[in-house]
C-alpha cells in the first residue's frame, strides 16, 4: 500500500510492510523524499510478548553499553535489545506514575518513594542509587527533595533540575536543582509557562525543550521563551515519551483530546510537528530509549474509552531505525 502527499514543499511516501520471522516481526516504514535526501524509519518487533509482565508508566534507559528497563516487578538488563536478563535491583520509588529515576554522573538515583495512589497515599524523601547495577545504596535516608509528585526531572549542566510538579495543595510554576539529589536548590519562581504538571524536557541541539501541548525553549533552564502554543492546534496533547533520535525530537505514546493513538509525532525544530501512523497498537505510558543507533518502546495502557471501555496493557517490544540514507 503506497499513499503519497504534499507536506511543507516535501513528497511524503508511507509504505507498510508486514512479514514472518520468529516472534512475528512486523514493520513499517515511513519514507520522507525532498531534493536533497531520502529519509526512512522502520519500525520492527522484537517481542510480542516479553519476559516482564503487561503495565504501564515505567522508564527505559540507555546506560554504557546496556539497555535497562526499570519495570515496577523489577529491573530488566539487555547488552542488543533482543535477549534480556532479570536484575537483583528492585523498584525503590515504588510508583513509577508518580516518580521517576533520573541517571546523574554515572549513576541512577530514585528520588524518593511514593507509596499509593492520588487520593491517599504516602511519601518519603530518601534518596537511592546504584553504580553497579547490582544492588541500592541509601544516599540519604531523608532529603530536601520536594515532597511533589507528576514531574520529570533532567540532568542540564551537573545538575538535577525539576520544573513544577503537584502536592495536595496543587502544581507549581518553580524549578529547583542539585548536584547530589540531597539538597536541593530554588532557582526561580513564577516562570513565564505557569504551573505545570507532567511537562517533559530534553536537551536538543544545545538548548532545553519543555513539551505539554504547547513548547518553550530555554538556554539556561532559567529563562524561557514560548517556542509554539499548540504542537497540534486544537488538541491537548498529554501521557507521551519525549526523547531525541537521529536529530529529532520525538514524542510516542500521545493522549490526544482524551485518546491514546499509535501516531507518533515528530520534529526538527520543536516548532514544526509531522506524524507517522506507527504499526504498533494505540497506547500510553509508553517506556522507550535511544539505543546503539535505534529507538526502543514498550509496555503502555489503552482504554477506558466509549469504544473501548476495559483497559488493555502491552508488553510488547518494538524497535525504530532509520534504514534509508543512514548517517
Amino acid at each position: 500500500m503506497k499513499k503519497t502527499h504534499h507536506l511543507f514543499g516535501l513528497l511524503l511516501v508511507v509504505t507498510f510492510v508486514a512479514y514472518g520471522c520468529s516472534g512475528g516481526a512486523k514493520t513499517e516504514k515511513l519514507v520522507v523524499e525532498s531534493n536533497k535526501d531520502s529519509i526512512a524509519y522502520e519500525w520492527v518487533k522484537y517481542m510480542d510478548s516479553a519476559q516482564w509482565k503487561k503495565t504501564y508508566n515505567y522508564q527505559m534507559m540507555a546506560i554504557r553499553d546496556t539497555l535497562w528497563l526499570l519495570h515496577p516487578d523489577g529491573f530488566w538488563f539487555s547488552t542488543n535489545g533482543r535477549s534480556w536478563q532479570k536484575s537483583s535491583l528492585t523498584d525503590v520509588v515504588d510508583n513509577q506514575a508518580f516518580l521517576d529515576y533520573v541517571e546523574f554522573k554515572g549513576a541512577v538515583y530514585g528520588l524518593g518513594r511514593f507509596s499509593g495512589n492520588i487520593e491517599r497515599y504516602n511519601f518519603s524523601t530518601a534518596i537511592q542509587s546504584t553504580t553497579d547495577f547490582s544492588k541500592w545504596s541509601i544516599t540519604a535516608k531523608q532529603s530536601q527533595l520536594l515532597e511533589r509528585f507528576f514531574y520529570h526531572p533532567f540532568v542540564f549542566k551537573d545538575k538535577i533540575w525539576i520544573i513544577g510538579g503537584e502536592d495536595k495543595n496543587g502544581s507549581y510554576s518553580d524549578i529547583w536543582s542539585s548536584d547530589d539529589a540531597i539538597q536541593w536548590v530554588k532557582e526561580g519562581e513564577n516562570l513565564p509557562f505557569g504551573k505545570r504538571s507532567g511537562s517533559q524536557v530534553v536537551s536538543f541541539k544545545n538548548k532545553l525543550y519543555l513539551l505539554d501541548s504547547d513548547v518553550w525553549v530555554s538556554d539556561d533552564a532559567l529563562h524561557w521563551q514560548q517556542l509554539i502554543p499548540e504542537i497540534l492546534p486544537g488538541q491537548q496533547l498529554f501521557g507521551y515519551k519525549a526523547l531525541v533520535y537521529d536529530d529529532k525530537i520525538w514524542l510516542l505514546g500521545c493522549n490526544r483530546n482524551g485518546l491514546f493513538s499509535n501516531q507518533v509525532l515528530y520534529s526538527e525544530d520543536g516548532k514544526t510537528w509531522k506524524t507517522q501512523d506507527a504499526p504498533w497498537l494505540p497506547r500510553g505510558g509508553v517506556a522507550a530509549a535511544v539505543f546503539k543507533g535505534k529507538l526502543f518502546m514498550t509496555g503502555g495502557k489503552y482504554g477506558g474509552t466509549p469504544d473501548h471501555t476495559e483497559f488493555r496493557y502491552d508488553n510488547d517490544l518494538w524497535v525504530m531505525e532509520r534504514t534509508i540514507g543512514k548517517k
